[in-house]
């Protein structure tokens, strides 16, 4: 039945409504013999090419030509016999809207250009999550009493907007953005020309358990406390990981800083030869034989049986414990599986890769060289002639990427799995290798599994995760750097250094790129939201009325700031309202590096330090004021200036190196910071 065709039998479910109503009546018998009823059309219309109308489970994947690995599979399928509550008419309804919708998306999307047709499995997760609020709300409305319910509630127009309010206020189920759409379809006029109906809630209005919650949005990357955090966990694992396996390691500056992120965590109580014997075991027990797994790792004679053969897994498991001075093996499987987390977030958190993308990365075939530039790519890379696009299907790969990646494959060698974003159980044996990635839900579950590592519920639950908040995370502290705040990972400058170098090749452009230009790139469809985060952030960093400023201007500044604010406050407006609208205006405030300059053009001096160093010293300098935005710069010069006290070669520069390290102590002293990384 052509598309044409198809519409039209849906246009004609309006007029046919009264017989539609006695569709439960109607025997598959009566239906065969009456095969020209509206009925029998409907009932039998193909809505994709493997299912028809009258199925609860519409199937759509074979209308998509090549989906994505994260999109193919359940997330093409809609079963509508989930939703048990909803009464025959009303989920009828809603198949023939949501068919509507398929076959005319462009109806039901913006007439902006910007705009994108609405694709088979967005649809799909709208309409799920408009039948599980239908759902909860029949649910409620049964308690009165099933036998009224099946006279009064036939059709949605007989849903009171009363209805929707109270199932609302207790509904379990995120009230996100796409049950916001779910009843923007509802109320769309297009929608009426299948469905008599008129419901004209206002979705913002409805009271969900979220509420309060939801008054302040979400964000959409992660808060820089959160975020180093994370990194430095991250990094202290791969590197402490390759260093007990005794593989080299390419990021220098995290060997830097190794010793002091090693008095902030616990070590990995790990060894090589662990390692090799709790390979065989997880091999072995999910059914490879002897051969392939020698190829692997090496067998240890106390493993093997009189014959040559190995011995049972369980039997190996209690030779392994006391040979290794271990309790449980569960305990070096949290410890592999917080490592493999680490490098997951350090591919996603440096690269910036969409979901799909990081779904896509095989650990065997990921890093290639071009041009003498090291690069991820999340496809099979065929050469030379295929072109491949920057941030889309290739990543520069800096030297803590290529440490992720070698941790990563270790662990892979016993997963038996290939794709870096993976199930943490060994693939089985006898198991189809296709489809073993994850989708973006997959990346979630990993990534929530690593923050209860490192955080509390609470924290976990204030982060609200989502694939997304890694790209955007990167877009977000490059445009930080662009606006001249500090960085916060050491390694973060490096993602610009090589970006710009690999780019001036002139494989994406004749110039090298900088932070904010990465960062455009990097957030594409946040219409510029990053960026003006980034911006509130600066502005809120040497702007806050009740902030700690450190220098001979400080407190100048400070009452300067209180005095403005209070006749904000007067005027009825809120801190928060002031900041955003600085940041409409562009304000924008020399930065000098480790702090800001409070001096004026008539106030120049040449023999002021910061004059071509960039160097902002509060102690020197009668014009610098420093915040807590330049802490973690302040504790950089701490930390760099630490690793070469008592350094062979740096003997005639102890005096200078003290100085440093007792005048960033003293910055961070006055700002209530902690001292070091």
């Amino acid at each position: 039945m052509l598309m044409q065709e198809q519409s039209e039998v849906l246009n004609q479910f309006k007029p046919n409504r009264i017989v539609m109503l006695n569709f439960a009546e109607y025997s598959e018998e009566t239906l065969e013999e009456d095969n020209q009823s509206y009925i029998y059309l409907l009932n039998e219309m193909p809505v994709t090419k493997k299912s028809k109308f009258k199925e609860m489970v519409w199937d759509y994947n074979d209308d998509v030509v090549n989906p994505p690995r994260n999109v193919a599979g359940s997330k093409l399928r809609i079963d509508f016999s989930k939703y048990k509550n909803i009464p025959d008419f009303v989920l009828t309804e809603l198949k023939c809207m949501m068919h509507y919708v398929a076959l005319a998306p462009t109806r039901y999307t913006s007439r902006s250009k910007k705009s994108k047709t609405l694709k088979y499995n967005t649809i799909i997760i709208i309409f799920e999550q408009g039948l599980r609020l239908f759902d909860h709300t029949f649910s409620k409305i049964n308690e009165i009493g099933k036998e009224f319910v099946t006279e009064k509630y036939k059709a949605i127009s007989d849903i009171l907007e009363s209805d929707i309010r109270v199932a609302a206020k207790d509904y379990s189920f995120s009230a996100n953005y796409e049950l916001a759409k779910f009843f923007s379809f509802l109320k769309h006029p297009a929608t009426k020309n299948i469905i008599e109906h008129d419901i004209q809630i206002d979705f913002d209005s409805l009271e969900f358990p979220e509420k309060e919650r939801k008054k302040r949005k979400k964000r959409s990357v992660f808060e820089n406390d959160t975020f180093e955090t994370l990194l430095e966990r991250s990094v202290y694992r791969v590197v402490d990981f390759l260093k007990l396996m005794g593989k080299p390691v390419e990021d220098s500056i995290a060997l830097t800083h190794f010793e002091n992120l090693k008095t902030n965590f616990e070590p990995l109580s790990l060894t090589a030869e662990l390692i090799n014997d709790y390979g065989i075991v997880r091999l072995l027990s999910k059914g490879y034989s002897k051969e392939f797994i020698e190829q692997k790792y090496e067998i240890n004679p106390l493993f093997l049986k009189r014959d040559g053969n190995l011995k049972a897994p369980e039997y190996i498991r209690e030779i392994v414990k006391p040979l290794h001075k271990i309790e449980y093996l569960d305990h070096v499987r949290k410890l592999i599986n917080e490592v493999y987390y680490a490098s997951c977030f350090i591919v996603g958190i440096y690269t910036g890769m969409r979901p799909n993308a990081l779904s896509e990365v095989m650990l065997s075939q990921c890093l290639i060289n071009e041009d003498g530039h090291d690069l991820l790519v999340s496809k099979e890379h065929k050469g030379k002639t295929e072109v491949l696009k920057l941030f889309d299907d290739k990543w520069v790969a800096i030297p803590i990427i290529k440490d992720a990646i070698a941790s990563a494959r270790i662990i892979g060698e016993f997963k038996n799995n290939d794709y870096l974003f993976s199930n943490m159980d060994t693939v089985s044996a006898s198991l189809d290798r296709d489809n073993l990635n994850m989708n973006s839900n997959g990346i979630k579950i990993i990534m929530e599994n690593y923050f209860k590592t490192v955080f509390d519920a609470d924290v976990i639950k204030d982060i609200s995760f989502n694939a997304y908040m890694l790209r955007h995370t990167l877009a977000y502290q490059l445009f930080r750097a662009d606006l001249g705040l500090p960085f916060i990972s050491f390694q973060l400058k490096h993602v610009v250094d090589q970006v710009g170098s690999y780019t001036s090749t002139g494989t994406t452009s004749d110039v090298t790129m900088s932070y904010g230009e990465i960062g455009d790139q990097l957030s594409d469809a946040s219409k510029g939201e990053i960026r003006r985060l980034a911006e509130i952030e600066r502005i809120k960093s040497v702007m806050n009325p009740d902030a700690t400023y450190l220098g001979p201007k400080g407190k100048e500044h400070k009452d300067r700031l209180q005095r403005a604010f209070k006749g904000y406050m007067a005027a009825g407006y809120t801190n928060e309202e002031v900041y955003n609208q600085m940041a409409d205006q562009g304000m924008a405030v020399v930065n000098m590096g480790t702090g800001f300059c409070f001096g004026g053009v008539e106030d120049f001096d040449e023999s002021l330090p910061c004059i071509g160093t960039l160097r902002c010293n509060p102690i020197r300098c009668s014009n610098a004021v420093v915040t807590k935005a330049h802490a973690p710069k302040w504790r950089e010069v701490y930390v760099s200036n630490k690793v070469l006290l008592n350094k062979k070669g740096y003997e005639d520069r102890q005096n200078q190196i003290l100085a440093a390290m007792n005048e960033a102590q003293s910055v961070l002293k006055h700002l209530g910071e902690e001292l070091i990384l």
